[in-house]
């Protein structure tokens, strides 16, 4: 199965961590990095364990992306959404974050 192949690995990754709390023009606060990258991390080893060994790095590749683009508020906002009902613009979005990382740790 190709990686770049699997638009569900970023939603299913993004719906069991918590996004947690963070910033954007300041980056995010060095736990907040820390929680959600750790998350991420199990969560893609338990959900799609062909991706174990980009874990780390797929991780942190996904927060940097959002740190660039989200404020804190929008972060958090997201983080409460994926649960519940996330908006087609911020599906798009976490979907094309996900294939940046992707393309970036797969190469």
């Amino acid at each position: 199965m190709s990686l770049l192949k699997t638009s569900s690995i970023p939603l299913m990754v993004l719906s069991v961590v918590s996004l947690g709390r963070g910033a954007i023009a300041t980056p995010y606060p060095p736990e907040v990095v820390s929680r959600f990258t750790s998350e991420c991390t199990t969560a893609l080893e338990q959900q799609v364990p062909q991706m174990a060994q980009y874990g780390n790095a797929y991780c942190t590749c996904v927060i940097n992306e959002l740190q660039s683009s989200l404020t804190l508020a929008e972060f958090q906002a997201i983080g409460e959404s994926v649960q519940t009902n996330i908006k087609p613009e911020v599906r798009q979005m976490l979907t094309q974050t996900a294939q940046t990382c992707l393309q970036r740790v797969s190469q």
